[in-house]
């Protein structure tokens, strides 16, 4: 079964605009979604960085604080045991002790407490009269675990504190160290233990900041065991064995409900772990997801509706082209079609419209370039030769030989056998030569000048070498270097020498050449009617030669309108011919 066209625009763009609408939804709601999950894990990767950065400045610097004192000379030669000193000296000693680790806490606001088990069990605090207190707390879980793996340097899980402030018991997290003293090295009772409580806080602080759109955060030590948990219940999704998971680089974990962005980068293998929640992770998009099916069913509906008559009206002007299209294919280029739809039809139809009037108007410019290009052609070669500039040339030549002045006869002979060489011997579609030839025609023409009117006029040259291969149309210096010597300078006395200038000025890919003459110049009627000349045939050929209107319509004929001559001059202030052509060399 055929159908018709526009039951076929009507079927394919309903099927390419579903086939679209379905992709596209598609395509952006998995991109969009995966971007949103790519997003989410590296800020939250950067924001549990952050987090751990600041544990692991706590951490260091609490390491640090715990090598300052273990370190400390001072501290460590007043916890030697000295059973010569009186109980007064005893309590002085405790004091000094007291007040050196006071220092410590002073400087760093995150510690509470800093407490020193000597190796025969006296504690030194900077907190003063908690020593009843001090037994009772080393009896409990947290430390005597830490005192059961063997004494190496660790944080404690958290635990309370009592603060005597007036704040009762706040939850603390400690580091414990057991050292040897260093006054004395070799006793091996001489194992003391550091205690130092930091604030919990210190450590959540960051965390809390952070929960936000988390589902909740954990903070873990190396054994795994939760030393931060945003909430009571245990985390929603965390696998038996949490290390198979950790993959070097990677950062995350995730199920089908869960991701669990994790950082390890902080000491003693503590791990912090932030959960999100895919199903509010993704909620936006879902919604965005069910406008967007809406959206593609309404266009649906829409479209249908309205490409149906907008497709009839399109349909009719396409045929009435057809048809206007076949008459033109036959010859037919007077056909002229009129649509007015007010869309790219009309657009169309108007520039059918003009490539028909273009190709009329081509045809006929072809014609007629044709025509002049035959006709400059034939003027070209009729120019070629100035009968009366041989005829004035031969005339010198016989009254030179009569004077028996036979050198410069040879010399005036030579010169007009060169030009006549350089214009006539030419294939007859050789249109265009190199600067230097004609620079070397018009020098061999001054040179039969110099012979007519000795010591009348000089000519000077100021053309850069590297424009010599500059490509020129034939004959377009010496007409004008003719026309300033016998209608400027010759043709009236000069008390001053007479001189023709002519230079080359590039100018953003276009070459002047100026023609300079210090003759007599011209009125303004002259120069109006100068520039006014048409390139035909009438005049004189005394006045005429190759012509200056022939050179410009030579010039224009070549490279356009926007090229050509141009002529300033005035009464008594010589003549300024420029010739503008593009800049093209000789490849």
């Amino acid at each position: 079964m055929k159908w018709k066209i526009k039951s076929k625009l009507i079927f394919i763009t309903f099927c390419i605009v579903s086939i679209s609408l379905l992709c596209s939804g598609t395509i952006t709601y998995y991109y969009v979604t995966g971007i949103i999950r790519e997003q989410s894990i590296q800020d939250s990767q950067a924001k549990l960085s952050q987090n751990s950065f600041q544990i692991k400045r706590i951490q260091e610097r609490t390491e640090k604080i715990a090598e300052y004192i273990i370190s400390d000379n001072d501290i460590q030669s007043l916890l030697k045991t000295n059973d010569l000193l009186t109980m007064e000296q005893d309590y002085f000693k405790k004091k000094a002790i007291e007040e050196r680790l006071r220092k410590f806490t002073a400087l760093n606001d995150f510690i509470t407490n800093v407490l020193i088990v000597r190796a025969d069990g006296e504690m030194f605090s900077n907190n003063s009269g908690y020593e009843n207190y001090f037994e009772s707390y080393l009896q409990e879980m947290w430390f005597t675990e830490l005192a059961a793996e063997g004494g190496n340097p660790s944080f404690s899980t958290p635990h309370p504190f009592y603060y005597g402030n007036g704040n009762g018991y706040l939850p603390t997290v400690s580091y414990v160290v057991r050292y040897r003293s260093i006054v004395e090295p070799d006793d091996p009772g001489a194992l003391h233990t550091l205690i130092i409580d930091i604030k919990y806080s210190e450590f959540t602080a960051a965390l809390q900041q952070s929960l936000g759109q988390y589902e909740q955060m954990v903070l873990l030590n190396s054994d795994r065991v939760i030393l931060y948990n945003s909430k009571e219940t245990d985390p929603p999704f965390m696998p038996d064995n949490i290390e198979h998971e950790i993959a070097p680089g990677k950062g995350y974990w995730e199920d089908r409900q869960y991701i669990v962005i994790y950082n390890q980068s902080m000491l003693k293998g503590w791990l912090q772990m932030a959960i999100l929640s895919k199903a509010n992770l993704f909620a936006k998009i879902n919604t965005i997801l069910f406008l967007f099916v809406a959206v593609i069913l309404s266009s649906l509906i829409l479209i249908f509706s309205v490409m149906t008559p907008t497709i009839s009206r399109i349909t009719r002007p396409i045929s009435r082209m057809v048809s206007a299209m076949k008459r033109v294919s036959d010859g037919d280029l007077n056909m002229n079609i009129s649509i007015r739809t007010g869309d790219e039809l009309e657009i169309l139809a108007n520039g059918f419209n003009r490539m028909i009037a273009e190709l009329k108007e081509h045809v006929r410019s072809s014609i007629e370039s044709e025509k002049i290009k035959r006709r400059m052609q034939l003027e070209l070669l009729m120019a070629q030769i100035n009968p009366h500039f041989i005829y004035n040339t031969l005339n010198t030549v016989i009254y030179l030989s009569h004077a028996n002045r036979n050198r410069e006869a040879e010399q005036m002979t030579q010169a007009l056998i060169g030009i006549l060489q350089d214009s006539v011997h030419k294939e007859d579609r050789s249109f265009f030569t190199r600067l230097a030839d004609e620079i070397r025609i018009v020098e061999k023409y001054v040179e039969i000048q110099q012979c007519r009117y000795p010591c009348r006029f000089q000519l000077e040259w100021n053309i850069d070498q590297r424009l010599y291969d500059l490509v020129v149309p034939k004959m377009i210096l010496q007409p004008v270097v003719e026309n300033a010597l016998f209608h400027g300078i010759c043709s009236v006395y000069m008390e001053e020498m007479g001189r023709i200038q002519i230079q080359a000025v590039q100018t953003e890919g276009t070459v002047e050449i100026h023609i300079v003459d210090n003759g007599k110049g011209m009125t303004f009627e002259q120069l109006a009617s100068l520039c006014d000349m048409q390139s035909d045939s009438t005049g004189s050929p005394e006045r005429r030669g190759i012509g200056l209107a022939n050179v410009r319509e030579r010039i224009r004929y070549h490279y356009g309108k926007e090229y050509g001559i141009d002529i300033e001059s005035g009464q008594g202030q010589g003549t300024r011919v420029i010739l503008r052509i593009p800049q093209v060399t000789v490849q």
